[in-house]
């Protein structure tokens, strides 16, 4: 029963993290115009998360070490600054996306104003952090974010071309003139991305050392790494077939986080739309709990500052003024009127951009035989992460360019 449980940090890190706002809307768009077509970067997106995801709590259970305290071993003091200022800034957008979302999905269940709904759910969202130790926090969102499931079933239902959705495993370059081949790589690059937004590896690792993790807990780690990724892989393929199948006929371009959830109705009715945005609310709440959370570890872990969420808050005064601190200004970000949407293409764009200077610490530590000893990465696992690392540093190079020329997408 334990090891059951103990599966609920790896859903809740890939569902708050795979599944979130952006990931919805993206893969979605991605499907309403180019069909099956970026299955493929799913698929990488999906093997390079559960390599790096594995390697850090590896890491995190062997040498105690989550990722921002292997940050500022393997990057020094002032690039691993300009990696926590850029990673906690990222958190801080993202959180911000996340809130208006949640604002979003309550103003269509409730008819209610978006900025109560803000307000409202910020307060809510930090009195349960705020009372909750880190498990049952894993267990209440991740747990939920199963409803999310049902996009998954609905995509079966509308049975799409399985011919067509393997194919998309496949890269192919679309071959109507160099625009669509500008907005194609820029969506292949934004769904890689949100698939390994750092955040998932900030809060994975601190999962691990807050649960306790040694290396006898390895094995733990390898299931609950890959089985969270293979669910927030398959849900994120559903996203893209739904987005294939019902916008791509018509030439719609879903741009409203609520019409994304109208595909799950068309097979399955309006109760499955209520579990829909139930889903949606769930991973959306979770991404804003990460992110929060993942602020204060960042820079406790950094500065070695006391951190632990199964202590009293004002046991760990530094580590609990981060986390509400971003959440407060997440808050007066997203109550200013920005778009979630806006907020989060540039998060993806801009986490692409941060990616090495998180991953490469990762890579490198979890090979380190002095840190690590028997349980450093073996030959092959290393040589995939270095394969992954540069496909990272290439779409790290390419992300900003292809916002400017495509308008972030914009068809």
């Amino acid at each position: 029963m334990k090891k059951i449980v103990q599966l609920t940090l790896g859903i809740m890190t890939a569902l708050g993290g795979f599944v979130d706002l952006g990931q919805i809307v993206f893969t979605m768009q991605a499907g309403a115009r180019f069909g099956y077509a970026l299955m493929w970067s799913i698929a990488l997106g999906a093997v390079a998360i559960i390599l790096y995801m594995e390697m850090c709590g590896r890491v995190a259970a062997v040498a105690q070490k989550p990722v921002f305290a292997v940050v500022r071993k393997q990057l020094g003091q002032r690039l691993g600054v300009v990696t926590l200022i850029g990673s906690n800034l990222l958190n801080l957008i993202t959180c911000a996306a996340e809130l208006g979302a949640i604002a979003i999905v309550l103003h269509l269940f409730f008819g209610i104003d978006e900025r109560f709904a803000l307000v409202g759910a910020t307060l809510v969202l930090g009195a349960l952090v705020w009372l909750l130790h880190f498990q049952w926090i894993e267990r209440t969102f991740g747990l939920s974010g199963l409803m999310m499931i049902v996009f998954g079933v609905a995509a079966w239902k509308l049975h799409p071309d399985w011919g067509a959705v393997t194919a998309g495993l496949v890269p192919r370059m679309p071959g109507h003139g160099s625009k669509d081949v500008l907005l194609y790589a820029y969506f292949a690059v934004g769904i890689f991305s949100a698939l390994l937004m750092e955040y998932e590896v900030h809060f994975y690792s601190s999962g691990a050392i807050e649960e306790g993790w040694t290396a006898k807990d390895l094995p733990e780690n390898t299931i609950v790494s890959t089985s969270g990724i293979v669910l927030g892989s398959l849900l994120t393929c559903a996203l893209l077939i739904l987005g294939a199948v019902v916008f791509l006929p018509d030439g719609i371009f879903p741009d409203q986080l609520s019409t994304t959830a109208l595909p799950v109705a068309l097979p399955m009715g309006k109760l499955a739309l209520k579990i829909a945005l139930l889903g949606i609310l769930a991973c959306v709440a979770s991404a804003a709990v990460e992110t929060a959370l993942s602020a204060g570890y960042n820079v406790c872990q950094f500065y070695d500052i006391k951190w632990d969420k199964n202590i009293p808050p004002r046991d760990a005064p530094v580590f609990t003024a981060l986390w509400v601190g971003t959440l407060i200004v997440a808050l007066f970000i997203a109550i200013t009127g920005i778009k979630p949407l806006t907020l989060v293409n540039f998060s993806i764009m801009f986490g692409m951009v941060m990616m090495p200077l998180t991953y490469y610490p990762i890579l490198t530590s979890a090979r380190d035989r002095t840190l690590m000893g028997e349980h450093a990465t073996k030959n092959v696992q290393h040589i995939l992460g270095w394969v992954f690392f540069g496909m990272i540093v290439i779409a790290a190079l390419a992300a900003f360019p292809l916002m400017i020329v495509t308008h972030s997408g914009q068809p």
